[in-house]
């Protein structure tokens, strides 16, 4: 049957995996893979879906993307950055307009906007 092969294709052509460095850098490396302006947030539904959001951006000498839809979930770390370090944040702090950092986690679809999951989002601004 062609179904098994052609859905391999499929997820192959999605992207690479950033925990397994494929497709670039690793979550903890020094590459952000995307930092920019929030322009959309998917508020979370309990039990449902964690909440994702659109960050659009340019491409910089440490950065991957310029646009993305990111998605969250519950291990995602939010931080704000404050001096050389950062503190704990939370989803309610992620508005329309806040700049921010995203290291994603797994695989990276690439689709327009590109769509991942976070493992890192930190607020800059």
């Amino acid at each position: 049957m062609l179904t098994a092969p052609l859905l391999t294709l499929i997820l192959v052509s999605c992207g690479g995996d950033s925990e397994s460095g494929a497709g670039g850098p690793s979550a903890t490396g020094s590459v952000i893979d995307i930092r920019g302006t929030i322009t959309e947030i998917a508020t979370p539904v309990p039990d449902v879906s964690p909440g994702g959001l659109a960050v659009e951006g340019e491409v910089e000498a440490d950065t991957r993307y310029s646009s993305a839809w990111v998605r969250m979930k519950d291990s995602t770390i939010i931080s704000r950055r404050r001096g050389a370090g950062t503190e704990p944040a939370t989803m309610a702090d992620l508005q329309p307009g806040t700049r921010v950092e995203v290291k994603f986690a797994g695989v990276v679809a690439q689709l327009d906007p590109v769509q991942a999951t976070a493992a890192e989002i930190t607020i800059i601004d």
